[in-house]
């Protein structure tokens, strides 16, 4: 089968929500420039700085590899966190990604679970299991992630969340009638407190499959074991991920559908809803937290733990 837009070349790649039929070149350079898109209309300077995050997967690789090309490659600062993860934080994932960074000529550094809390992910469940492994996760990722860009003095945050996440933080989000967080989110994310640096997601229209191929393509071998804590407690998430799986086969394209009329809805939300100007400030570690709260989840979570017994957490850097 021939490629539909070059009209040369022999097709590799079928894209269910455009009927289309592409080529290795032609479905990479279509990837780009969808990445690159999104950013133009988020209004993204190309000579700003920028902190990746990245785990190692593939999402990480076409975030690096596209923005690369974005942005001047020595205004990038990459950063890998190791959570502590038995069986899923290995070392040749870490090498790999310096490899990677050396040839798109970005600097990476390294940091850890253990080396910022004090405790691995897998030690802290072991002392509270009555919450998820992914609530104490993405807390705490966010968390680094945002004082470490903060302390780079990095314009933006770019993380590699793709469009099936995109869908499924929607959805949690309508379930849980958290009509402030939606205002927040989106492609403009409102930017509520001054220490927070502004995070996009150039991949937030693109397909994960999109991801694994395009990182196949390019001969990059990716993180393929999934986390152990999914398995053992599925989340809400994984819940809905199954679900919006099931319609996008039935109606491929739902997903981009879902997102364009969540940017459409968004943006009609903040035009109605006034918001503080700043969130207020943990009175242990200094950084946001939610409107109405003296003690940020994290450190709840951490007090709750134990693992905080009254000292200044060590995230304030």
């Amino acid at each position: 089968m021939i490629c539909d837009k070059c009209k040369n070349k022999n097709a590799v790649v079928y894209q269910p929500h455009i009927r289309s039929n592409l080529c290795r070149e032609c479905f990479i350079n279509d990837i780009r420039e969808r990445v690159k898109n999104e950013l133009r209309q988020a209004g993204v300077n190309k000579n700003s700085k920028v902190l990746l995050a990245v785990s190692g997967g593939k999402d990480s690789y076409v975030l690096m590899d596209v923005l690369s090309d974005y942005f001047e490659p020595s205004n990038i600062i990459a950063l890998n966190i190791t959570e502590g993860i038995n069986g899923y934080n290995r070392r040749e994932h870490a090498e790999q990604l310096k490899r990677i960074s050396k040839e798109n000529g970005v600097d990476i550094s390294f940091t850890s679970f253990k080396e910022e809390i004090g405790k691995s992910l897998d030690e802290i469940m072991v002392r509270n299991q009555s919450v998820s492994a992914c609530t104490f996760c993405g807390g705490f990722r966010r968390k680094i992630i945002n004082s470490t860009a903060r302390n780079a003095s990095a314009d933006y945050v770019a993380t590699g969340h793709n469009l099936d996440d995109e869908a499924q933080t929607v959805i949690i989000n309508i379930l849980r009638g958290d009509l402030i967080r939606l205002v927040r989110f989106g492609d403009l994310p409102l930017k509520v407190s001054d220490k927070f640096v502004t995070r996009i997601k150039p991949l937030r229209k693109i397909y994960e499959w999109e991801t694994t191929m395009y990182s196949f393509l390019n001969g990059y071998k990716f993180q393929e074991v999934e986390c152990p804590y999914i398995s053992r407690r599925p989340t809400l998430r994984a819940k809905v991920r199954e679900l919006l799986y099931s319609i996008e086969e039935e109606d491929p394209g739902a997903l981009l559908k879902i997102v364009d009329n969540f940017d459409r809805i968004a943006e009609g939300l903040r035009k109605t809803i006034s918001l503080d100007s700043n969130l207020p400030t943990c009175k242990i570690c200094g950084e946001p937290t939610s409107y109405g709260r003296d003690i940020c989840k994290n450190c709840e979570l951490l007090l709750e733990s134990g693992i905080l017994q009254g000292e200044l957490l060590r995230l304030n850097r």
